[in-house]
Protein backbone atom coordinates (compact mmCIF):
# COMPACT_ATOMS: atom_id res chain seq x y z
CA UNK A 1 0.00 0.00 0.00
CA UNK A 2 2.69 2.50 0.66
CA UNK A 3 3.79 1.91 -2.60
CA UNK A 4 0.45 3.31 -3.88
CA UNK A 5 0.44 6.10 -1.54
CA UNK A 6 4.36 7.09 -2.50
CA UNK A 7 4.40 6.75 -5.74
CA UNK A 8 4.41 9.21 -8.57
CA UNK A 9 1.43 8.96 -10.68
CA UNK A 10 1.34 8.59 -14.31
CA UNK A 11 -1.70 10.27 -14.50
CA UNK A 12 -2.49 12.87 -12.03
CA UNK A 13 -0.83 16.24 -10.56
CA UNK A 14 -3.56 17.11 -8.00
CA UNK A 15 -6.32 14.69 -8.43
CA UNK A 16 -8.48 16.36 -5.71
CA UNK A 17 -8.92 19.44 -8.02
CA UNK A 18 -11.14 17.00 -10.04
CA UNK A 19 -13.16 15.92 -6.44
CA UNK A 20 -16.82 17.75 -6.02
CA UNK A 21 -15.66 19.32 -3.09
CA UNK A 22 -12.93 21.72 -5.05
CA UNK A 23 -13.62 25.04 -5.44
CA UNK A 24 -11.80 26.00 -8.89
CA UNK A 25 -10.05 29.21 -9.32
CA UNK A 26 -12.32 30.02 -12.71
CA UNK A 27 -15.45 28.68 -13.16
CA UNK A 28 -16.26 28.62 -16.84
CA UNK A 29 -19.86 29.27 -18.30
CA UNK A 30 -21.23 30.41 -14.93
CA UNK A 31 -20.11 34.17 -15.30
CA UNK A 32 -23.51 35.21 -16.16
CA UNK A 33 -24.64 33.94 -13.14
CA UNK A 34 -21.46 35.36 -10.56
CA UNK A 35 -22.64 38.83 -11.97
CA UNK A 36 -26.26 38.58 -11.27
CA UNK A 37 -25.70 37.05 -7.95
CA UNK A 38 -22.64 40.11 -7.13
CA UNK A 39 -25.68 42.59 -8.25
CA UNK A 40 -28.06 41.56 -6.12
CA UNK A 41 -25.45 41.01 -3.10
CA UNK A 42 -24.02 44.60 -3.67
CA UNK A 43 -25.75 46.34 -0.89
CA UNK A 44 -24.83 43.84 1.44
CA UNK A 45 -21.22 45.21 0.92
CA UNK A 46 -21.86 48.61 -0.01
CA UNK A 47 -24.63 49.23 2.75
CA UNK A 48 -24.20 46.62 5.06
CA UNK A 49 -26.72 45.92 7.70
CA UNK A 50 -29.18 48.36 6.07
CA UNK A 51 -31.42 45.48 4.54
CA UNK A 52 -31.23 41.30 4.50
CA UNK A 53 -30.83 39.88 0.88
CA UNK A 54 -32.60 36.09 -0.09
CA UNK A 55 -31.68 34.71 -3.50
CA UNK A 56 -32.78 31.30 -5.12
CA UNK A 57 -30.44 29.00 -7.45
CA UNK A 58 -32.41 26.80 -8.88
CA UNK A 59 -31.28 24.04 -11.84
CA UNK A 60 -30.97 20.41 -12.58
CA UNK A 61 -28.48 18.60 -10.22
CA UNK A 62 -24.48 19.14 -10.93
CA UNK A 63 -25.52 22.56 -13.27
CA UNK A 64 -22.59 24.53 -10.86
CA UNK A 65 -25.51 26.19 -7.93
CA UNK A 66 -23.25 24.58 -5.20
CA UNK A 67 -19.89 26.03 -6.43
CA UNK A 68 -21.05 29.34 -7.85
CA UNK A 69 -22.57 29.69 -4.23
CA UNK A 70 -19.03 28.30 -2.25
CA UNK A 71 -17.06 30.37 -5.08
CA UNK A 72 -18.93 33.81 -4.49
CA UNK A 73 -18.90 33.40 -0.57
CA UNK A 74 -15.11 33.19 -0.29
CA UNK A 75 -15.44 35.99 -2.99
CA UNK A 76 -17.72 38.36 -0.44
CA UNK A 77 -15.50 37.27 2.64
CA UNK A 78 -12.24 38.38 0.78
CA UNK A 79 -14.10 41.67 -0.32
CA UNK A 80 -15.37 42.26 2.77
CA UNK A 81 -11.78 42.02 4.58
CA UNK A 82 -10.17 44.83 2.28
CA UNK A 83 -13.56 46.93 2.76
CA UNK A 84 -12.93 46.40 6.93
CA UNK A 85 -16.55 44.59 6.95
CA UNK A 86 -16.24 41.35 9.03
CA UNK A 87 -18.52 38.51 6.61
CA UNK A 88 -18.68 35.04 7.49
CA UNK A 89 -20.08 32.54 4.60
CA UNK A 90 -21.85 28.87 5.80
CA UNK A 91 -22.64 26.69 3.76
CA UNK A 92 -25.01 24.01 4.84
CA UNK A 93 -26.49 21.28 2.65
CA UNK A 94 -30.16 20.04 4.02
CA UNK A 95 -29.98 16.77 2.72
CA UNK A 96 -28.14 16.28 5.82
CA UNK A 97 -29.48 18.79 8.06
CA UNK A 98 -32.98 18.08 7.26
CA UNK A 99 -34.62 20.27 10.13
CA UNK A 100 -34.26 24.05 11.58
CA UNK A 101 -32.52 23.05 14.41
CA UNK A 102 -29.65 21.00 12.74
CA UNK A 103 -29.38 23.91 9.91
CA UNK A 104 -28.98 26.37 13.01
CA UNK A 105 -26.80 23.98 14.89
CA UNK A 106 -24.52 23.46 12.22
CA UNK A 107 -24.26 27.12 11.77
CA UNK A 108 -23.41 27.70 15.45
CA UNK A 109 -20.47 25.56 14.93
CA UNK A 110 -18.99 26.62 11.92
CA UNK A 111 -19.19 30.23 13.67
CA UNK A 112 -17.35 28.58 16.35
CA UNK A 113 -20.34 29.70 18.82
CA UNK A 114 -19.90 26.98 21.86
CA UNK A 115 -23.44 25.42 21.85
CA UNK A 116 -23.95 22.00 23.44
CA UNK A 117 -26.07 19.37 21.29
CA UNK A 118 -28.98 19.34 23.50
CA UNK A 119 -30.93 21.96 25.34
CA UNK A 120 -31.77 24.61 23.08
CA UNK A 121 -34.91 24.77 20.71
CA UNK A 122 -33.94 26.36 16.62
CA UNK A 123 -35.67 29.61 17.54
CA UNK A 124 -32.99 30.34 20.39
CA UNK A 125 -30.00 28.94 18.60
CA UNK A 126 -31.16 32.02 15.92
CA UNK A 127 -31.53 34.31 18.60
CA UNK A 128 -28.18 33.03 19.73
CA UNK A 129 -26.54 33.44 16.55
CA UNK A 130 -27.94 36.83 16.04
CA UNK A 131 -26.34 38.30 18.90
CA UNK A 132 -22.69 36.95 18.49
CA UNK A 133 -22.57 38.65 15.01
CA UNK A 134 -23.96 41.65 16.97
CA UNK A 135 -21.03 41.19 19.64
CA UNK A 136 -18.33 40.66 17.11
CA UNK A 137 -19.76 43.22 14.48
CA UNK A 138 -20.50 40.62 11.69
CA UNK A 139 -22.79 39.59 9.19
CA UNK A 140 -23.19 36.36 8.37
CA UNK A 141 -24.34 34.76 4.50
CA UNK A 142 -26.05 31.63 4.97
CA UNK A 143 -26.54 29.29 2.29
CA UNK A 144 -28.95 26.31 2.49
CA UNK A 145 -27.87 23.55 -0.14
CA UNK A 146 -30.59 21.30 -1.39
CA UNK A 147 -33.18 23.32 0.56
CA UNK A 148 -35.85 20.90 -1.00
CA UNK A 149 -35.26 18.96 1.58
CA UNK A 150 -35.59 21.06 4.16
CA UNK A 151 -39.42 21.86 2.71
CA UNK A 152 -39.93 18.06 2.59
CA UNK A 153 -38.88 17.66 5.98
CA UNK A 154 -40.38 20.65 7.38
CA UNK A 155 -43.12 22.06 5.43
CA UNK A 156 -42.59 25.66 4.66
CA UNK A 157 -42.39 26.18 8.11
CA UNK A 158 -38.70 26.25 8.67
CA UNK A 159 -37.90 28.57 5.48
CA UNK A 160 -40.84 31.10 6.52
CA UNK A 161 -39.12 31.44 9.91
CA UNK A 162 -35.72 31.45 8.57
CA UNK A 163 -37.23 33.91 5.87
CA UNK A 164 -38.94 36.52 8.36
CA UNK A 165 -35.45 36.40 10.74
CA UNK A 166 -35.18 40.61 9.87
CA UNK A 167 -38.65 40.93 11.18
CA UNK A 168 -38.08 40.22 14.30
CA UNK A 169 -35.27 42.75 14.84
CA UNK A 170 -36.08 45.66 12.69
CA UNK A 171 -34.97 48.29 15.34
CA UNK A 172 -31.38 47.02 14.61
CA UNK A 173 -28.79 46.13 11.61
CA UNK A 174 -30.08 42.98 9.45
CA UNK A 175 -27.64 40.57 10.08
CA UNK A 176 -28.46 37.67 8.17
CA UNK A 177 -28.65 37.01 4.34
CA UNK A 178 -29.90 34.00 2.93
CA UNK A 179 -28.69 32.01 -0.57
CA UNK A 180 -31.30 29.06 -0.94
CA UNK A 181 -29.91 26.01 -3.61
CA UNK A 182 -33.06 23.98 -5.11
CA UNK A 183 -33.79 22.00 -7.83
CA UNK A 184 -37.36 22.77 -8.04
CA UNK A 185 -39.20 25.87 -7.03
CA UNK A 186 -42.50 24.33 -6.86
CA UNK A 187 -42.80 23.81 -2.75
CA UNK A 188 -42.24 27.42 -2.79
CA UNK A 189 -45.40 28.78 -4.17
CA UNK A 190 -47.32 26.87 -1.82
CA UNK A 191 -46.08 29.28 1.10
CA UNK A 192 -47.63 31.94 2.93
CA UNK A 193 -48.17 34.71 0.33
CA UNK A 194 -45.26 37.51 2.00
CA UNK A 195 -42.70 34.94 2.64
CA UNK A 196 -43.30 33.20 -1.05
CA UNK A 197 -42.73 36.75 -2.54
CA UNK A 198 -40.01 37.73 -0.40
CA UNK A 199 -38.16 34.79 -1.96
CA UNK A 200 -39.01 34.43 -5.32
CA UNK A 201 -37.96 37.99 -5.68
CA UNK A 202 -34.88 37.07 -6.68
CA UNK A 203 -34.11 33.66 -8.63
CA UNK A 204 -30.96 32.88 -10.47
CA UNK A 205 -31.69 30.30 -12.73
CA UNK A 206 -28.74 27.99 -13.99
CA UNK A 207 -29.64 25.57 -17.32
CA UNK A 208 -27.48 22.36 -18.06
CA UNK A 209 -24.71 22.71 -19.61
CA UNK A 210 -23.91 21.49 -23.50
CA UNK A 211 -21.20 18.99 -24.50
CA UNK A 212 -19.14 21.68 -25.61
CA UNK A 213 -19.47 23.83 -21.99
CA UNK A 214 -18.66 20.61 -19.96
CA UNK A 215 -15.59 20.13 -22.55
CA UNK A 216 -14.55 23.67 -21.54
CA UNK A 217 -14.64 22.80 -17.71
CA UNK A 218 -13.28 19.66 -18.20
CA UNK A 219 -10.19 21.31 -19.74
CA UNK A 220 -9.82 24.24 -17.09
CA UNK A 221 -9.41 21.67 -14.51
CA UNK A 222 -7.17 19.63 -16.16
CA UNK A 223 -4.63 22.31 -17.89
CA UNK A 224 -5.73 25.41 -15.99
CA UNK A 225 -5.89 24.06 -12.69
CA UNK A 226 -3.24 20.93 -12.86
CA UNK A 227 -5.57 18.22 -11.97
CA UNK A 228 -3.56 15.78 -14.45
CA UNK A 229 -0.99 15.55 -16.61
CA UNK A 230 -1.40 17.65 -20.23
CA UNK A 231 0.57 13.96 -22.11
CA UNK A 232 -2.03 11.71 -20.03
CA UNK A 233 -5.43 13.04 -21.74
CA UNK A 234 -6.06 13.62 -25.01
CA UNK A 235 -8.73 16.00 -25.89
CA UNK A 236 -10.29 13.71 -27.80
CA UNK A 237 -10.96 12.00 -24.12
CA UNK A 238 -12.79 15.74 -22.96
CA UNK A 239 -14.84 15.85 -26.36
CA UNK A 240 -15.69 12.19 -25.55
CA UNK A 241 -17.17 12.90 -22.16
CA UNK A 242 -18.73 16.40 -23.36
CA UNK A 243 -20.65 14.09 -25.76
CA UNK A 244 -21.36 11.54 -23.26
CA UNK A 245 -22.87 14.13 -20.90
CA UNK A 246 -23.74 17.22 -22.76
CA UNK A 247 -27.65 18.33 -22.54
CA UNK A 248 -27.48 19.25 -26.74
CA UNK A 249 -26.31 15.23 -26.92
CA UNK A 250 -29.08 13.92 -25.01
CA UNK A 251 -27.29 13.65 -22.51
CA UNK A 252 -27.87 14.93 -18.73
CA UNK A 253 -25.61 18.02 -18.78
CA UNK A 254 -23.88 17.60 -15.23
CA UNK A 255 -20.65 18.79 -14.64
CA UNK A 256 -20.57 16.60 -11.78
CA UNK A 257 -20.79 13.56 -13.29
CA UNK A 258 -17.96 14.36 -16.30
CA UNK A 259 -15.64 15.34 -13.34
CA UNK A 260 -16.19 12.03 -11.92
CA UNK A 261 -15.86 10.29 -14.84
CA UNK A 262 -12.52 12.08 -15.97
CA UNK A 263 -11.14 11.28 -12.25
CA UNK A 264 -12.88 7.45 -12.77
CA UNK A 265 -11.07 7.11 -15.87
CA UNK A 266 -7.94 8.69 -14.49
CA UNK A 267 -7.65 5.99 -12.14
CA UNK A 268 -8.50 3.26 -14.05
CA UNK A 269 -5.52 3.86 -15.88
CA UNK A 270 -3.11 4.57 -13.25
CA UNK A 271 -4.20 1.42 -12.16
CA UNK A 272 -2.91 -0.32 -15.22
CA UNK A 273 0.25 1.50 -15.35
CA UNK A 274 -1.10 3.24 -18.00
CA UNK A 275 0.53 7.12 -19.25
CA UNK A 276 -2.55 7.87 -21.09
CA UNK A 277 -6.00 8.04 -20.64
CA UNK A 278 -7.88 5.81 -23.15
CA UNK A 279 -11.49 5.88 -24.38
CA UNK A 280 -12.12 2.33 -22.81
CA UNK A 281 -10.97 3.87 -19.12
CA UNK A 282 -14.23 6.45 -19.89
CA UNK A 283 -16.09 3.73 -21.32
CA UNK A 284 -15.89 1.89 -18.21
CA UNK A 285 -16.05 5.08 -15.83
CA UNK A 286 -19.65 6.21 -17.34
CA UNK A 287 -20.74 2.49 -16.82
CA UNK A 288 -20.06 2.72 -13.38
CA UNK A 289 -21.32 5.92 -12.65
CA UNK A 290 -24.96 5.22 -14.59
CA UNK A 291 -25.33 1.51 -13.55
CA UNK A 292 -26.09 0.64 -16.86
CA UNK A 293 -25.66 -3.34 -17.98
CA UNK A 294 -25.84 -4.31 -21.26
CA UNK A 295 -24.97 -7.57 -20.61
CA UNK A 296 -28.04 -8.11 -18.91
CA UNK A 297 -30.44 -6.90 -22.33
CA UNK A 298 -29.00 -9.69 -24.61
CA UNK A 299 -31.22 -12.20 -24.31
CA UNK A 300 -33.80 -9.41 -25.19
CA UNK A 301 -32.25 -8.97 -28.54
CA UNK A 302 -33.17 -10.49 -31.91
CA UNK A 303 -30.19 -12.80 -32.98
CA UNK A 304 -28.85 -10.15 -36.33
CA UNK A 305 -29.38 -7.38 -33.46
CA UNK A 306 -26.97 -9.34 -31.46
CA UNK A 307 -24.63 -9.50 -34.53
CA UNK A 308 -24.81 -6.15 -35.57
CA UNK A 309 -23.96 -4.91 -31.40
CA UNK A 310 -20.80 -7.22 -31.93
CA UNK A 311 -19.88 -5.47 -35.29
CA UNK A 312 -19.95 -2.26 -33.60
CA UNK A 313 -18.05 -3.31 -30.82
CA UNK A 314 -15.27 -4.88 -32.88
CA UNK A 315 -15.04 -1.91 -34.89
CA UNK A 316 -14.78 0.51 -32.08
CA UNK A 317 -11.72 -1.83 -30.59
CA UNK A 318 -10.10 -1.23 -33.12
CA UNK A 319 -10.89 1.86 -33.91
CA UNK A 320 -7.28 3.83 -32.77
CA UNK A 321 -8.76 6.33 -30.61
CA UNK A 322 -12.13 7.04 -32.19
CA UNK A 323 -15.00 7.61 -30.42
CA UNK A 324 -17.68 6.59 -32.87
CA UNK A 325 -18.02 4.23 -36.05
CA UNK A 326 -20.04 4.88 -38.95
CA UNK A 327 -23.02 2.79 -39.91
CA UNK A 328 -21.90 2.22 -43.41
CA UNK A 329 -19.07 0.65 -41.36
CA UNK A 330 -20.78 -0.86 -39.35
CA UNK A 331 -22.63 -2.87 -41.92
CA UNK A 332 -19.53 -4.04 -43.84
CA UNK A 333 -18.48 -5.53 -40.82
CA UNK A 334 -22.09 -7.02 -39.82
CA UNK A 335 -21.70 -8.32 -43.60
CA UNK A 336 -19.02 -10.04 -42.64
CA UNK A 337 -19.97 -11.61 -39.60
CA UNK A 338 -23.25 -13.08 -40.79
CA UNK A 339 -20.84 -14.60 -43.53
CA UNK A 340 -18.40 -16.68 -40.89
CA UNK A 341 -21.63 -17.05 -39.44
CA UNK A 342 -23.38 -19.05 -41.80
CA UNK A 343 -26.25 -16.42 -41.37
CA UNK A 344 -27.71 -14.31 -44.38
CA UNK A 345 -27.66 -10.41 -43.74
CA UNK A 346 -30.51 -8.85 -43.69
CA UNK A 347 -30.83 -5.39 -45.71
CA UNK A 348 -29.86 -1.67 -45.20
CA UNK A 349 -33.64 -1.32 -43.87
CA UNK A 350 -33.50 -3.56 -41.80
CA UNK A 351 -29.96 -2.77 -40.32
CA UNK A 352 -31.00 0.72 -39.41
CA UNK A 353 -34.22 -0.67 -37.67
CA UNK A 354 -31.91 -2.98 -35.78
CA UNK A 355 -29.85 0.21 -35.00
CA UNK A 356 -32.54 2.20 -33.49
CA UNK A 357 -33.86 -0.64 -31.20
CA UNK A 358 -30.88 -1.50 -30.00
CA UNK A 359 -30.60 2.92 -28.98
CA UNK A 360 -33.77 2.64 -27.48
CA UNK A 361 -32.64 -0.23 -25.32
CA UNK A 362 -29.52 2.14 -24.44
CA UNK A 363 -27.02 -0.32 -25.85
CA UNK A 364 -25.41 2.17 -27.97
CA UNK A 365 -25.61 6.00 -29.14
CA UNK A 366 -26.56 6.58 -32.44
CA UNK A 367 -26.56 10.54 -33.72
CA UNK A 368 -26.22 12.59 -37.32
CA UNK A 369 -22.67 13.49 -38.10
CA UNK A 370 -22.26 17.53 -37.57
CA UNK A 371 -19.86 19.97 -39.25
CA UNK A 372 -16.29 18.38 -39.68
CA UNK A 373 -17.96 14.92 -41.64
CA UNK A 374 -18.58 15.15 -45.36
CA UNK A 375 -22.56 14.03 -46.22
CA UNK A 376 -25.02 13.41 -43.51
CA UNK A 377 -23.86 10.12 -41.61
CA UNK A 378 -25.13 8.15 -38.61
CA UNK A 379 -22.09 7.92 -35.95
CA UNK A 380 -22.53 5.15 -33.61
CA UNK A 381 -20.78 4.30 -29.84
CA UNK A 382 -21.28 2.49 -27.05
CA UNK A 383 -20.22 4.52 -23.88
CA UNK A 384 -21.84 2.37 -21.42
CA UNK A 385 -19.03 -0.88 -20.64
CA UNK A 386 -15.93 -2.42 -21.12
CA UNK A 387 -15.45 -3.37 -24.78
CA UNK A 388 -13.32 -6.51 -24.16
CA UNK A 389 -16.11 -7.99 -21.61
CA UNK A 390 -18.90 -6.64 -23.87
CA UNK A 391 -17.36 -8.52 -27.40
CA UNK A 392 -16.42 -11.76 -25.16
CA UNK A 393 -20.32 -11.97 -24.20
CA UNK A 394 -21.87 -11.02 -26.74
CA UNK A 395 -19.85 -13.57 -28.86
CA UNK A 396 -21.08 -16.57 -26.55
CA UNK A 397 -24.54 -15.08 -26.50
CA UNK A 398 -24.46 -14.97 -30.24
CA UNK A 399 -23.15 -19.20 -30.17
CA UNK A 400 -25.52 -20.47 -27.85
CA UNK A 401 -28.39 -19.20 -29.66
CA UNK A 402 -27.17 -20.94 -33.09
CA UNK A 403 -25.80 -24.07 -31.36
CA UNK A 404 -30.07 -24.52 -30.13
CA UNK A 405 -31.62 -23.28 -33.69
CA UNK A 406 -33.10 -19.61 -32.58
CA UNK A 407 -33.80 -17.33 -35.50
CA UNK A 408 -33.06 -13.70 -35.82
Amino acid sequence: MSEIWEGESSIFIHEERLLLDYIPTQLPHRGDQLELLASMFKPFLYSPGNASQKVILTGPIGTGKTVVAKYFGLKVEREGEERGIKIRYVHVNCHKDRTLFLVMRKTARELKLPVPPRGFSSQELIGITWNMLEDRDEYLLLTLDEADYLLKTNGSDALYVLSRISDEYVSTKQRISLILIMRDLTPLYLMDRSAKSSLLHNVIRFDPYTSKQIKDILCERVFEEKAMRVEAVDEVILDYIGELVGVDKQGPGDARMALEILWRAGKYAESKGKERVELNDVRKAFNDITFISPIESLDNLKLHEAILFLAIIKLLKRGEGRNYVTLGEVEEVYRLLCEELNERPRGHTKVWEYTQNLKNMGLITARLSGKGQRGKTTLVDIPAASLEVLEREVSKNILRRLKSFEGG
